[in-house]
């Protein structure tokens, strides 16, 4: 999680955002791409990650949501 933060910074993403990864076989960790439009649907990575982090599927939703509207793009302040 520490490594998708950093990426998410680095990137001056905004919102939220999937990261994939690979591992090798000695440990180390590559990033491959910072998905800024994953697949919502409830059968995918997304979702199952944050299910498996203790995130159910409405409260997801209902965060994204929450935080969409809460946006304030900088260029309109």
């Amino acid at each position: 999680m520490v490594a998708s933060k950093r990426i998410f910074r680095a990137l001056h993403l905004s919102g939220y955002a999937r990261m994939d990864f690979r591992v090798r076989e000695d440990g180390a960790i590559y990033v491959l791409e910072a998905n800024c439009n994953p697949n919502l649907a409830t059968i995918e990575d997304f979702s199952r990650s944050a299910q498996r982090g203790g995130i159910a599927y409405d409260a997801l939703i209902a965060r994204i949501l929450s935080l969409g509207l809460a946006y304030r793009a900088a260029w309109t302040l």
